[in-house]
């Protein structure tokens, strides 16, 4: 496994990757930022989905 340290994140990703030049802190920040886009979306359908059941006992 490589190491991560302060020098680690600088080194390119690979060759394999798309963006085989770009330092590996990059492609941590990109991670990062998806995940946070995909948990939100996460969240408001959890929130959607709370908010237009029908409550019970409710009269309607």
């Amino acid at each position: 496994m490589r190491d991560l340290g302060e020098a680690g994140l600088r080194v390119p990703v690979g060759a394999k990757e798309p963006f085989r030049e770009a330092p590996m802190a990059d492609l941590v920040l990109h991670i990062h930022r998806e995940l946070i886009h995909h948990l939100s979306e996460v969240c408001l359908l959890r929130d959607l989905y709370l908010h237009t059941r029908p409550r019970r006992g409710a009269n309607r």
